[in-house]
């Protein structure tokens, strides 16, 4: 392996995270890192990769656990996995309408091709599995003490919350869990926070997140205000997380 040492743009580039995340690693001790005499760090990639494959193992276990309340659409869920003909010339798959049942009334002249509606609504097997389902809140956070008590107290709600700790996290659990809502932890930093919020709100997976900043009193994310769905003012608990969502969400309107 080369011993060539790398800048923290390099470095976050290969781990594809921000700069901001690589000077987290470093300053908590994470990553080992030295320094020029001009004052830059820089890091060598075997201490990168030791990083990376801890991050990798955390996404990982994120991955499995997000499959305990797994989100398929309708696509999905009538095709086996695959991707049938008459679906890519839905609206509901050019959308990527979470729930087609709130598409159908909506769009009977632009496009909805009913490709799986030989029942009602209310007689089709996806809609009452889907239609039941509960709220999927994702935290993205690297507050442990935070994460956890969350974690404990969701079990007597009615939504579903996992916990993200990083980008990498973040991306695999919107893969299988696909939130409905994410809240981000400003304690992360401006421009990590940022991103992060950025990232969720341009993936395609989860075209309809509703992004919540969780942020204290004196704090400002200007460049995020046009696309957040709300604020959560910290320190905050489950509770507070319910009330900032209930007007967003029932199981009813799904």
């Amino acid at each position: 392996m080369s011993s060539k040492l790398l800048t923290t743009g390099q470095a976050a580039k290969l781990c594809s995270v921000t700069p901001d995340t690589i000077l987290k690693w470093i300053r908590s001790g994470r990553l080992q890192a030295t320094r020029t005499p001009g004052g830059h760090h820089r890091v060598s990639k075997r201490e990168l990769l030791k990083v990376l494959g801890g991050e990798r193992e955390n996404g990982e276990r994120a991955f499995s656990k997000a499959k305990r309340h797994p989100f398929r659409y309708c696509w999905e869920f009538n095709g086996k996995g695959k991707l049938l003909s008459g679906c890519k010339e839905c609206i509901v798959y050019i959308m990527r309408a979470k729930r087609c049942y709130q598409v159908i009334e909506r769009a009977k002249e632009i496009g909805h091709n009913k490709q799986f509606c030989e029942k009602s609504c209310e007689n089709c097997e996806y809609f009452q599995v889907v239609h039941q389902q509960s709220a999927n809140v994702l935290l993205v956070t690297d507050n442990d003490i935070l994460a956890a008590d969350l974690k404990r107290s969701a079990k007597s709600t009615g939504f579903n919350l996992e916990v993200a700790t990083c980008e990498y996290t973040t991306s695999a659990l919107v893969d299988l869990f696909r939130p409905d809502y994410a809240i981000v932890d400003c304690s992360l930093g401006r421009q990590l926070s940022r991103d992060i919020c950025d990232h969720l709100i341009e993936d395609p997976r989860i075209p309809f997140i509703r992004v919540v900043l969780a942020v204290e009193n004196s704090q400002q994310l200007d460049a995020c205000d046009k696309a957040i769905f709300a604020r959560i003012e910290k320190p905050f608990g489950i509770r507070e997380v319910a009330e900032c969502i209930s007007g967003g969400w029932t199981k009813e309107t799904g």
